[in-house]
């Protein structure tokens, strides 16, 4: 075959061409066939014409002419830009019709004599030829008949191709095309999406508001349900104290059964008065220290970031009546104002090295600054002198491992563990005593008056006195895991430990009355708990997201807040910024002194 035709029938948008009898090539010893996508037709000069199927020779004489057409199904494309449809909107659309030629020596010669007016025919001549005959047409008549919506949601194939067909009789008949089908078809129409998108975000403010209504309602029935619940028992002691008016609750507790008991103690937060309620959540995560609305947590009030000179982030403290915030890192600790988030102080352990850990908890006693590390022990500051660093306890050759949960008395003692021992300090940072567990290492702290409560790594929750001939700890609660946090608070003569329970949530131990209720349930198993007297706020073992429960919340569970996600990294540690009732500014995690969790690395894991 000669080069000139052969590059011709490979090149692909070459659909048709001719040529004379003397330009196909013969040879004696094989003959020269049409090859397998094509056809052909052989007209002679007395007007003769004869088709070729592929894989046959043409048996060319030296005048007559070859007319080649692929005998496949030929894509053409049509377009159109911003046609206006039926209602109004613009509407572009792009198709590729399918079109054919039968192998009939009449529809060939119609191809040559309309369409074969050079010696070859392209694709791009083709789809001209179909669009000016009546193709385009065809195509914008089907907008302008049709509103935009029902264009770009439905299948308007069937009706291109009847449309088309009527547009395009002529141009069939002439050149002996059929129009197979409509393979590909679409339609967009930008004026219709802004209209879709303005319908989709009104109709999702309505949902959001009607779900916020069942919400609003479920929550009012759920209210109303607690009330009519607890109204009996409310009665109950209301009969009980009316005999005496100084009665307290270990005396209205016997007039009820063990079940009323329980649930009166699960909800006693939510009944009784509050005098202590959430200003702020903070939490520590990355490099910052990151303030949220208790109201809406997933709502960042103020955000401040701290340097790298004293390592990475561990814990945060919000101490008593200072309006300060402890912020535990690597090699110190930092001091920031609770209030407005300005850097207060920078306290560093000299000669510190690059520790694993962090400071996992701090306390203020006096003027001094407290705070405890596994790896480096417990250090004192005097807060107007920084660098006047003191040691008061110091690893040696890794004993103690752990050092951690410093807290203080209301008088003004320190409090830490070590192990399985709480050391006991006064203010000036002199030895008091020591408080020997018997071997159950002690992850956090809580103190109430003169009781100390210590959850502990095997999952026991003990109670202890400040006395220094304190020998015997009762166990108040055993846990199925280890106890990170727990938070004391009082209601009269009556106190409730809260503390997390893995896949219960958070729960309430009422050691006195031998009674476990819980507080607050979650999808996901609680490690940490934080607890004022209107608000719980729990950390999830993943570390990545805050369950948060607001006393006004009908039942027990949670806000689930995707911390984590909206800092872009995990949870470090986390308190709550509280305002008592004379307006003033108060520590809390929940309890009257509160204990933080180990920060360790192999803890954290």
């Amino acid at each position: 075959m000669g080069r000139d035709i052969k590059e011709q029938l490979a090149e692909p948008t070459v659909i048709a061409l001719r040529c004379a009898g003397d330009q196909w090539p013969h040879s004696l010893l094989s003959a020269a066939v049409i090859p397998d996508a094509w056809m052909g037709l052989v007209e002679t000069r007395d007007g003769r014409r004869r088709f070729v199927p592929a894989g046959e020779d043409p048996r060319l004489q030296r005048d007559d002419q070859l007319v080649l057409v692929r005998n496949r199904l030929i894509t053409v494309p049509l377009d159109v830009a911003d046609c206006r449809a039926a209602c109004g909107n613009s509407v572009s659309a792009t198709c590729e019709l399918l079109v054919r030629w039968n192998a009939d020596e009449h529809d060939l010669a119609a191809l040559r004599k309309a369409l074969l007016t050079q010696q070859e025919l392209t694709l791009d001549g083709l789809a001209n030829a179909v669009a000016d005959a009546g193709g385009q047409t065809a195509l914008q008549q089907l907008i302008r008949e049709h509103p935009a919506a029902k264009l770009v949601h439905e299948d308007q194939r069937d009706a291109l191709l009847d449309a088309a067909r009527e547009r395009l009789k002529r141009f069939i008949f002439e050149t002996g095309m059929v129009l197979d089908r409509v393979a590909k078809l679409e339609l967009s129409s930008e004026s219709l999406a802004r209209h879709e998108a303005r319908q989709r975000q009104a109709a999702e403010r309505v949902e959001r508001i009607e779900t916020r209504k069942m919400v609003e309602q479920a929550a009012l029935a759920a209210t109303q349900r607690r009330l009519d619940d607890l109204g009996g028992l409310l009665e109950k002691l209301k009969t009980a104290a009316e005999a005496d008016a100084q009665v307290q609750w270990h005396d209205l507790l016997p007039a009820l059964s063990p079940a009323e008991r329980g649930r009166l103690l699960e909800n006693l937060w939510r009944i009784t008065p509050d005098r202590k309620t959430a200003e702020a959540i903070v939490v520590v995560a990355g490099k910052e220290c990151v303030w949220l609305d208790p109201a809406a947590p997933e709502q960042v009030t103020r955000r401040v970031t701290l340097g790298d000179e004293l390592g990475g982030l561990r814990s945060v403290t919000a101490c008593l009546d200072r309006q300060l915030l402890v912020v535990g890192a690597g090699r110190g600790v930092w001091t920031v104002n609770a209030a407005d988030g300005d850097i207060v102080g920078k306290y560093e352990v000299p000669n510190a090295g690059e520790p694993r850990t962090g400071f996992n908890a701090a306390a203020l006693a006096g003027d001094r600054l407290f705070a405890t590390h596994s790896q480096l022990g417990c250090w004192c500051w005097p807060l107007d002198r920084a660098a006047e660093a003191r040691a008061l306890l110091e690893p040696v050759d890794g004993v103690p491992k752990t050092v951690r949960a410093a807290t203080t008395t209301e008088d003004g003692r320190l409090l830490f563990a070590a192990d399985d021992c709480v050391h006991v300090y006064d203010a000036e940072g002199r030895s008091l005593s020591m408080l020997d567990t018997g071997g159950k290492v002690i992850h956090c702290l809580a103190v109430l008056d003169n009781a100390v409560y210590a959850g502990t790594a095997n999952g026991m929750l003990l109670e202890g006195t400040l006395d220094e001939t304190q020998e015997l700890w009762l166990v108040v609660h055993r846990a199925p895991a280890a106890i990170e946090t727990v938070q004391a608070r009082r209601w009269s003569d009556l106190v409730e430990l809260v503390i997390p329970a893995g896949v219960q949530g958070v729960c309430g131990v009422y050691g006195e009355e031998g009674v476990v209720t819980r507080l607050l349930e979650s999808r996901t198993p609680i490690r940490r708990a934080w607890a004022c007297d209107d608000l719980i706020v729990a950390l999830n073992e993943l570390r990545d997201r805050l369950i948060v429960m607001n006393a006004n919340l009908p039942d027990r569970t949670g806000h689930d807040v995707p911390v984590a996600r909206l800092l872009g990294h995990s949870i470090q540690d986390a308190a709550i910024v509280v305002a008592t009732e004379e307006g003033e500014r108060d520590e809390t995690t929940g309890a009257v002194r509160a204990a933080h969790p180990p920060r360790d690395e192999a803890e954290s894991a």
